[in-house]
């Protein structure tokens, strides 16, 4: 067990110390501009999705109409 710590332990202390202050900059900032867009698209797909929630009954009797409307002009022809 001694020998997966100390293995453990010298791949992080190698990993900490290459990695440069600009590097890990560079993490956070993509984290938090990747994370805030994240979260600006989940509040817009609810937006929209309560529109379209909002908006469904006035699109299915458009539907409807415009399937009646076919309708007629087919049976007009018989």
């Amino acid at each position: 067990m001694d020998t997966k710590i100390s293995f453990f332990a010298g791949y992080i202390f190698t990993a900490a110390s290459t990695i440069t202050i600009v590097g890990f900059l560079n993490a956070a900032a993509i984290g938090l501009i990747g994370g805030f867009f994240g979260l600006l698209g989940k509040e817009v797909y609810y937006y929209v999705k309560t529109e379209a929630k909002d908006k469904l009954p006035s699109i299915k009797k458009w539907i409807a109409s415009k399937v009646e409307w076919v309708k007629s002009k087919f049976n007009d022809r018989s």
